[in-house]
């Protein structure tokens, strides 16, 4: 009986099979939490190149018109970005046409830039003010115009896995294509409520 035992003991010492079922369970959780995590972040990426897109596109559209833009237009325009971002928020858009006025070449920091009209749509978190984003802007020639598309989204996860919600932000600035003086806006279309650049 003793030998017998003795090997079996020897076996037992030597065998180097087991389960691995306490090893899974501590890293379960951990393995988890990362391929959750690695969605989250990934869709957060997704949805800000999403949004970037929708902001070119809506520039883009905006600076091949020639024609004057109404409240109907800019609608559009906002739900146009509602559908391309597929936010479960309320997203927002403001477009902007800005001057550039070189003003007296002899006076150093005459020049300035003008807000030829400034429309918005949805959640945009208050009025235009050019003061904010005057280092954003290009540099331009005497008399240039230009289209800022500004826009909005909440981001909301899916999973909890340490980010909260946020929002992003997109800024993009195009020259108009067709219109080099500018795209005038009229609330209602109407000729005698128009608002153009300055040199329209």
């Amino acid at each position: 009986m003793v030998p017998f035992l003795k090997k079996r003991l020897t076996r037992f010492r030597r065998d180097e099979g087991g389960s691995i079922a306490a090893e899974a369970a501590l890293m379960f959780p951990l393995l988890l939490w990362t391929v959750l995590a690695s969605y989250v972040y990934f869709e957060a990426f997704r949805n800000q190149s999403v949004n970037t897109k929708a902001a070119y596109t809506i520039s883009d559209a905006l600076s091949r018109e020639t024609e004057m833009i109404d409240n109907t237009y800019l609608t559009s325009l906002w739900r146009l970005h509602e559908f391309l971002t597929n936010s479960a928020h309320d997203t927002g858009i403001r477009v902007t046409v800005v001057e550039f006025d070189g003003g007296d070449p002899e006076v150093q920091g005459d020049e300035e830039y003008l807000v030829s009209w400034s429309r918005e749509k949805g959640d945009t978190h208050g009025s235009f003010d050019i003061d904010l984003i005057e280092d954003s802007l290009p540099v331009m020639p005497d008399g240039e115009t230009v289209i800022v598309v500004q826009t909005w989204v909440v981001h909301e996860p899916v999973f909890s896995v340490g980010l909260d919600a946020f929002e992003f932000e997109d800024f993009v600035v195009t020259r108009p294509r067709f219109a080099p003086n500018g795209i005038c806006y009229s609330h209602n279309g109407s000729i005698a409520g128009r608002i153009c650049p300055v040199d329209s």
